[in-house]
């Protein structure tokens, strides 16, 4: 019997997510599995995905003091009643159900703090069972302090965890089936992988009609998502908020992030480390770096809803506030395609990584001083380097960005059998053979069929 209290929405991807629950569902042991992941992501649809090809029941929680009765409720046909949290474990415990999913835990913790303890003491006995036990939750600060972190209640007693990330950019064709290829790399510029926000485009409008309803509009789900996930996340979230800020300015190093957020720099590493954990920023360092120095580290916002949001609609609610959506629109399209090109990068990196044009074991990015490599791909058992740059422009001059390319990676600093390069672009002024050099626009890009 399945217990489903969530909106259906559509079911993309996900298949090697379903398939290990549908293993873990088959074992002959009793299996405490953690499914987390920031929201929007899709984690409560692969749940119920889950628990449609399983004998599971499904339990949401919420937080609400009456959270036993909603509980009890959502296990209709029961007629059971939950008086204290001591009948809710009893009841996992000798119920006919194999498997028990219970969708944002986090809220059973906010609601009684000794919930991860409880849980803890009635795992003793549940564990001398074949059932499985599945929490996901959301507020990731919290999951991780309740079941992820050295010392949690839950730490070393799950059996699996499973992170939710967001869709790659090969899956927004099936959300957005008539866009052009150039469409949808603006579509994953603006919206990234996360389903919920994929789904609120629609898909019979264009890119400018989408970003004017959809985002721009006062009313939208998109206008305030970002604000509205931060205070949700975190109690106080101006610090996060002035993170955002000054990443999206330009200044992606530790101190310069200190500096302009005016964030203490002894307090600055945890707000840093939680928006990591969150899936909303992340750390790179060159790919030549053995080690992470705080001279050659950045900061970089990994969601490009967040990073487009903090681009062009926070800087400019006023304006929206006033009426004025047509103005803040105007004011994107002038930035739209260098916007656009540092997301195009990460189409570039999808692509060569599932296409298997070069045999890696490393990929990132390069930079020393005032030079930067947008793709370079290592292979440490044959020293083989890809060495690649990405233009988010027509009628590129291909022999030109890779005498530059290779002018470049005179400076990156690898032992080196063979070099490879690739040159990425919308269109090339002209197209030339040469060993070693491989070009696609954005026509190769659609008919490799790998994105």
């Amino acid at each position: 019997m399945i217990i489903i209290m969530i909106i259906m929405i559509m079911f993309i991807d996900r298949k090697e997510e379903l398939d290990k629950l549908l293993e873990i569902a088959k074992s002959k042991k009793a299996e405490l599995v953690l499914v987390y992941g920031r929201r929007r992501v899709g984690k409560s649809r692969l749940l119920v995905e889950f628990a449609k090809k399983t004998d599971a029941l499904y339990l949401l929680a919420d937080i609400s003091e009456n959270i036993l009765d909603i509980l009890a409720r959502q296990v209709n046909k029961e007629f059971v009643k939950f008086s204290t949290w001591e009948d809710f474990f009893e009841f996992i415990y000798k119920s006919k159900y194999k498997i028990i999913i219970i969708d944002e835990f986090q809220y059973l913790y906010l609601v009684n703090k000794a919930w991860p303890s409880m849980l803890q003491r009635w795992w003793e006995r549940i564990k001398e069972t074949e059932k499985k036990i599945i929490l996901c939750g959301s507020i990731i600060s919290t999951v991780y302090k309740i079941s992820m972190g050295y010392g949690a209640a839950l730490y070393g007693r799950k059996t699996f965890e499973m992170q939710i990330t967001p869709l790659k950019f090969k899956f927004l064709k099936d959300f957005f089936p008539n866009y052009t290829l150039e469409q949808l790399v603006q579509a994953y510029a603006i919206l990234g992988g996360v389903p919920r926000y994929l789904e609120e485009f629609d898909p019979k409008a264009g890119i400018e009609e989408n970003v004017k309803n959809k985002i721009l509009n006062k009313t939208s789900f998109l206008y305030n998502e970002p604000l509205n996930l931060l205070f949700e996340e975190f109690r106080s979230p101006a610090p996060y908020v002035s993170i955002f800020l000054a990443i999206t300015q330009g200044y992606t190093k530790f101190s310069e992030i200190a500096e302009v957020s005016k964030i203490q720099t002894h307090k600055l590493p945890k707000y840093l480390l939680i928006l990591e954990r969150v899936g909303l920023i992340e750390k790179e360092i060159p790919i030549t770096e053995k080690k992470i120095k705080a001279k050659t580290t950045r900061y970089k916002i990994k969601d490009n809803f967040y990073k487009f949001w903090f681009n062009f609609v926070f800087k400019n609610k006023s304006l929206i506030e006033q009426g004025l959506e047509k103005e803040v629109f105007d004011s994107i399209e002038k930035e739209f395609n260098a916007y656009v090109g540092k997301a195009f990068e990460d189409v570039c990196r999808e692509f060569i990584i599932d296409s298997k044009i070069f045999r890696l074991t490393k990929i990132g990015r390069w930079w020393h001083k005032d030079k930067e490599i947008d793709i370079v791909a290592l292979n440490d058992q044959t020293k083989e380097v890809l060495f690649a740059e990405c233009k988010w422009k027509d009628k590129v001059d291909a022999r030109k960005v890779l005498d530059n390319l290779r002018e470049k990676a005179k400076d990156v600093k690898l032992l080196k059998n063979k070099e490879v390069y690739a040159i990425f672009a919308k269109s090339f002024k002209e197209k030339f053979k040469e060993p070693g050099v491989l070009l696609f626009d954005l026509n190769d890009l659609k008919k490799s069929g790998i994105i």
